[in-house]
């Protein structure tokens, strides 16, 4: 995101809410790997779905001990966490390294409980606030060569390893939408290739709907000897490549372009829109997601309470004498409401074929 879009202190800069992360480990019979989604979106605590970054790295692998570990909460708490966690871990005897992910989880554990009782001088530094407002899944292979996952925070830890079933953590911001994905879809997974699609489609579905999950959608493959991405694209190309699985969800939502000349970022314009949305649709509006600020346009997907059929055609009629402009005529139409009181706004039909004249004729 272009640092123009950046509205910020320094302070609010360290205080960033890390958005969605899924952890996955394949069944029994065919676990070799562990799946790691993240997504790359940070938002500001204090101004409710305010941007601060869309290419936030929100996770640490630490390649001493093979642990990787995903950051969710205010992303300073755990990045503090993590790092020390990471140093000890770089000093440790070859048998702690050996077995890393039990060794590290336990460090992390301490940590938090040192934070909030300031019982260490290393800590008194950071410690501004007794409650530590984050959390780490951290993934690994133990020295006997299973897989395991810790979930942890300052209520406690929980774990899972390798079982007869898929299985997993969640966490972050869209972690409601990534059950409801689950639930809905109701996909037996038989193979890791499958997981990783489902695993790629959640994010993705969390993204769409959750206005603090956005930015990059990555997904990281934990093997025994390393780490390696599998996947990474942007929201609207994740979303490009998967339509048609997730096609019925968008039933109840438009795409609304904002023009950057007209309607830069901000918090008071985040607010601003939400607000007119609500005058305009008082009885179908639902919530906006910022998917993409991009040079041109701010991309929003719009949701509603009902199917948007009826109100696209409504809308359609409305401002059909409109002028269009001509590089997006054949994609998107022109809404001029008044309650905007600048240019007109585009909308569309969420399409494949819209979502693909997004990626390669608005260049967003």
């Amino acid at each position: 995101m272009a640092e123009v879009y950046l509205e910020k202190t320094s302070q609010q800069q360290q205080l960033k809410v890390s958005g969605t992360h899924i952890v996955a480990i394949p069944k029994e019979d065919c676990c070799e790997s562990i799946y790691v989604a993240v997504c790359t979106r940070a938002t500001c605590p204090k101004r409710e779905g305010f941007i601060l970054k869309d290419d936030a790295k929100n996770y640490l692998y630490m390649g001493n001990c093979n642990v990787f570990a995903t950051m969710a909460g205010i992303s300073m708490d755990c990045e503090n966490m993590l790092n020390f966690v990471n140093g000890v871990m770089e000093r440790a005897w070859e048998d702690v390294v050996n077995n890393g992910i039990h060794c590290a989880q336990q460090i992390a554990r301490n940590y938090i409980g040192w934070w909030e009782t300031c019982s260490t001088p290393y800590l008194f530094q950071w410690c501004t606030q007794y409650i530590f407002q984050g959390c780490t899944v951290m993934v690994g292979w133990d020295a006997s060569g299973l897989p395991y996952i810790y979930d942890i925070n300052r209520d406690g830890v929980q774990h899972k390893t390798k079982s007869e079933v898929c299985d997993g953590f969640v966490n972050g911001s869209g972690s409601e939408k990534v059950y409801e994905y689950f639930r809905d879809c109701n996909v037996e997974v038989q193979s890791s290739e499958e997981l990783l699609v489902s695993v790629e489609r959640a994010l993705l579905y969390a993204s769409l709907f959750d206005e603090k999950s956005g930015g990059d959608l990555r997904v990281f493959n934990v093997k025994k000897e390393g780490v390696r991405v599998v996947y990474q694209q942007s929201v609207l190309k994740a979303l490009f490549e998967h339509y048609n699985a997730l096609a019925s969800y968008l039933r109840k939502s438009l795409f609304f372009l904002f023009h950057t000349d007209h309607y830069k970022y901000t918090h008071e314009h985040n607010l601003y829109v939400d607000q007119k949305f609500r005058e305009i649709f008082p009885e179908d509006y639902v919530r906006n997601v910022v998917l993409k600020i991009g040079k041109q346009y701010t991309v929003r997907l719009v949701h509603f309470k009902e199917p948007v059929d009826e109100l696209y055609e409504q809308l359609r009629i409305e401002n059909r004498d409109r002028n269009l402009s001509p590089q997006v005529e054949a994609q998107m139409e022109q809404l001029g409401l008044e309650q905007f009181q600048k240019d007109g706004v585009l909308f569309g039909m969420p399409t494949q074929m819209l979502v693909g004249g997004l990626l390669d004729v608005l260049s967003v």
